[in-house]
């Protein structure tokens, strides 16, 4: 038997009562297929009152943790001694999953992390409490494109990771809070505009935020994490020309991989209908860049639905040289909706079968903000090929 509930308070407080003399909080790092046991403190014998412990285990990227627990926690009215299970890996528990009595578990974990935790309060007069777990680290299919948060229809700020694929850059030489976007496809790989890296094109100066929503507080996003740039592929044609620029896409390698969680996911890219010409389709467009043309730029994540247009309808409503390799999209609401400044690399996502798919990048436009505008993006299927002999096999196909 077992009592389950799931948690809004912070497993911290309960952890800051007990004597510091027996805490614990470890951190595994599991390979794939790898198992490892995890006992209460004394066990086979009884856990003594007033410890706890907290564990983090971090499976490969494509994988889960799967967990097996027999457990003994005592009293009945789940009072004063407690299992808990972060799915999310969550080490506050926020997610958690509250267990009491005597029973048995097993659970997995919906990304790479799972959090465990047995506490015990110094009050707890009888110590019978005891725990033992395995887990083990087991390949999974991969996934992308999720987004948790339910969509809010007609806003303009997203809802907190609505979009979990996007990115941020930062040029650390400069004080912008971010001077492009970005859009993950991989746990090492972004791909943004060219423009964007051409003008910023040492790697060490770039930081690539993931898991924001508002940049203007450091504590608003448990998912938030900075990864360094490795190195930046810009494609080899890629050119300027009066009209705009052509070939306009870049892929960015993080120095270290990034962690799948609620805030943080590869985009799907198209993989499966890389003939289609996805026209007159409903898309977002999202961006921390300027609310409007020379207008200030926005702390917080902000989206726009936009429709995809005929690149022939395109050449007569915008300019006669857009390229096969470009896609237009059009304010068809007339509410000037647009992509703008500072929003430049960040995705075109179609939302599709539940899932979000990359259809292109920012690239350029006119005066941004002005009703039933045209704006400029480059098409990605036009360069799957190119992005494959980069990213490869780390790519998730859906």
């Amino acid at each position: 038997m077992f009592c389950l509930r799931f948690l809004s308070f912070l497993v911290a407080i309960a952890f800051s009562a007990v004597s510091g003399q027996q805490q614990c909080t470890r951190h595994y790092n599991l390979l794939s297929n790898q198992a490892i046991n995890i006992t209460s403190l004394n066990f086979p014998g009884a856990l003594p009152s007033g410890s706890s412990c907290r564990f983090r285990l971090k499976a490969p990227s494509n994988h889960v943790i799967q967990l097996s627990c027999r457990y003994e926690v005592y009293p009945d009215t789940c009072g004063s001694e407690f299992l808990f299970v972060s799915r999310d890996g969550d080490l506050q528990f926020r997610d958690g999953e509250r267990y009491c009595r005597m029973g048995q578990i097993s659970r997995s974990s919906n990304f790479q992390t799972l959090a465990l935790a047995y506490y015990s309060s110094s009050a707890q007069s009888r110590q019978r409490a005891r725990l033992s777990c395995q887990a083990v680290a087991r390949p999974a299919a991969c996934d992308c494109g999720w987004s948790y948060p339910n969509r809010v229809a007609n806003g303009v700020e997203t809802a907190k990771h609505e979009y979990p694929s996007m990115v941020g850059l930062r040029d650390l030489a400069s004080t912008l809070p971010i001077f492009c976007g970005g859009t993950i496809v991989s746990d090492r790989f972004i791909v943004t505009a060219a423009h964007c890296t051409v003008r910023q094109p040492v790697a060490s100066r770039l930081l690539a935020l993931v898991g924001e929503h508002d940049l203007s507080t450091a504590s608003e996003s448990i998912y938030a994490a900075q990864h360094r740039i490795l190195s930046i592929i810009n494609h080899p044609a890629y050119t300027v020309t009066s009209s705009g620029d052509l070939n306009d896409i870049a892929l960015l390698q993080t120095a270290t991989a990034m962690e799948w969680s609620r805030g943080v996911a590869p985009i799907c890219l198209p993989v499966r209908q890389s003939d289609s010409a996805f026209s007159y389709q409903n898309v977002d467009i999202t961006g921390w860049g300027t609310l409007g043309f020379a207008a200030a730029k926005s702390n917080t994540l902000q989206k726009a639905t936009l429709l995809t247009l005929e690149n022939s309808v395109c050449r007569q409503q915008y300019n006669s040289s857009i390229s096969a390799s470009q896609l237009c999209t059009y304010d068809s609401s007339g509410r000037g909706q647009d992509s703008c400044q500072y929003d430049s690399g960040g995705p075109v996502i179609l939302r599709q079968r539940e899932r979000m798919y990359l259809l292109g990048v920012i690239s350029y436009g006119r005066a941004c903000g002005q009703p039933y505008g045209i704006g400029i993006n480059t098409r990605i299927t036009s360069y799957l090929n190119w992005m494959w002999r980069y990213v490869g096999g780390a790519v998730c196909v859906r």
